[in-house]
């Protein structure tokens, strides 16, 4: 067996078997200073019962927890136009927050809840939905091993002061931590890849047998790499050109054809890949994790040959019992708009 392998291997067996650690235990991973990681970003938690049938307001719009774990959240535009997000809610726990990250004047919308993965699994989401300059809401939906408190998601810091704030995002390969960031910005997740207060994103520490929060560069041989979960510039622009939908019995995700022949694979048939429609009467979001809503919209922006943008790339894609490194179309976002205003 390789050293990253034992190395693996002992940090599954500890997490497995020592479950004092808590998710606290990976942050013994993570190259930044603690004073860095005290320049949290202001958040104000939204009480609200995490159980079906709860509701609660927000400075623009109202939380819905459905009986069926449809998470629902609605509200208006500036314009007066209805907008609507479709998730998932977790009964696991969580906590919704609001705060700033963008610096335009606008609160947006956390929700940080927990996924019940063990091991190397990343035991938390973070959804937020970030208010463009039309108080439109942006969703995203970022799954690692975040952490939060009665102040809020302790990842989210301003590191270069400028107001705005970055999620801090934890991943592992090849025998490697690495550490990334996102920064808000115009209600997207920028990631940062080169100089950064301070620092050249992304880090990276050797998994070893004991906590380890020295920055290095890969050994000769070594590739660690992760998925961009951005969702500020697409990837592609194209046309869907034909919908497969899951077929969960065979284990198979769904599969989206692009105009030019290009297949599409999020990296599960209940992954965060988040379906996105502007037209003039409002803006409609779903995860696929709610399939009956994400599979409306990629039907109605397929029958309307509506231009799309294709966002992020996951590091994994998964078929069946397969797991494979992508080397084609794994997105997280699928924006369309009719060109309405």
């Amino acid at each position: 067996m390789t050293d990253g392998g034992r190395c693996a291997v002992a940090v599954v067996l500890a997490m497995v078997f020592a479950p004092a650690v808590g998710q606290a235990y990976f942050k013994r991973y993570m190259p930044l200073t603690d004073e860095e990681l005290a320049r949290r970003v202001s958040q104000h938690r939204i009480p609200i019962r995490m159980e079906a049938g709860a509701s609660a307001r927000f400075e623009g719009g109202l939380i819905r927890l459905e009986e069926d774990g449809t998470l629902l959240i609605t509200g208006r535009d500036l314009q007066g136009r209805p907008w609507q997000f479709t998730g998932h809610w977790s009964g696991l726990g969580g906590e919704f927050y609001s705060a700033d990250l963008d610096h335009n004047g606008k609160p947006d919308l956390i929700y940080a809840w927990y996924t019940g993965g063990n091991g190397l699994a990343p035991p938390m989401h973070v959804t937020t939905l970030m208010f463009d300059e039309d108080g439109r809401p942006v969703p995203s939906e970022m799954d690692g091993y975040f952490e939060f408190d009665k102040r809020g998601i302790e990842d989210l810091v301003d590191l270069d002061g400028d107001g705005r704030a970055e999620l801090i995002r934890q991943a592992w390969d090849d025998g490697y931590w690495i550490t990334s960031v996102y920064e808000a910005s115009g209600a997207r997740w920028h990631r940062i890849e080169g100089e950064h207060a301070g620092r050249r994103f992304p880090l990276y520490t050797r998994f070893t047998h004991r906590s380890n929060r020295v920055a290095t560069t890969p050994a000769p041989g070594r590739h660690p790499v992760e998925g961009d979960l951005s969702n500020d510039s697409p990837l592609r622009n194209s046309h869907l050109l034909a919908v497969r939908w899951a077929n969960v019995a065979q284990s198979e995700n769904p599969r989206l054809v692009l105009d030019d022949q290009t297949v599409c694979e999020p990296v599960a048939w209940y992954s965060s890949m988040t379906v996105i429609l502007d037209s003039a009467s409002g803006r409609t979001a779903a995860t696929l994790k709610e399939p009956e809503s994400a599979r409306e919209l990629l039907e109605t922006i397929r029958d309307r040959r509506l231009p799309v943008q294709i966002m992020g790339k996951r590091r994994y894609a998964v078929t069946g019992d397969r797991v494979s490194k992508p080397t084609g179309c794994v997105p997280e976002t699928v924006w369309a708009s009719t060109g309405a205003k």
